[in-house]
């Protein structure tokens, strides 16, 4: 072996031993400490769940009111302004127990719909209202 081989090896021997010094101190304190290490666990898990490929509302559906929502630039955060498009997609995911995947490609594939086709899910959520509304007025 030459005397570069060498070098090298005791310089990656150094840094490991170095990783695993460190480490273990990060044990001790968590040990020691175990209060300051604790993560926060989720308090709120929903019960309730969309069917992704369902035909009245789907994760298209719910893009399409999720996107409808950001528009309107009326859903807010905590200090007053209007939240974020990714911020909003994640509130409905956790929600809802279902994944958009990419909010952006979800608002895209709304976006290249037919122009009669833009607003199906809403559409049919007033639809519904309408229904009820009818039967109840004649009922």
């Amino acid at each position: 072996m030459g005397r570069g081989e060498n070098a090298l090896k005791k310089t990656y021997l150094r840094k490991t031993l170095t990783f695993i010094d460190s480490e273990t101190k990060l044990l001790y304190l968590k040990i020691r400490y175990p209060e300051q290490f604790h993560q926060p666990e989720q308090t709120f898990k929903s019960e309730l769940y969309i069917v992704p490929k369902s035909k009245g509302l789907g994760i298209i559906g719910m893009a399409e009111i999720v996107v409808s929502l950001f528009l309107s630039g009326e859903v807010k955060d905590k200090s007053g302004k209007a939240v974020s498009l990714t911020l909003l997609a994640q509130t409905f995911e956790h929600a809802f127990n279902f994944s958009f995947g990419s909010i952006y490609d979800k608002q895209d594939a709304l976006f290249r719909r037919k122009p009669f086709n833009l607003t199906k899910t809403l559409d049919f959520l007033k639809s519904l209202i309408h229904r009820k509304d009818n039967t109840k007025n004649n009922g």
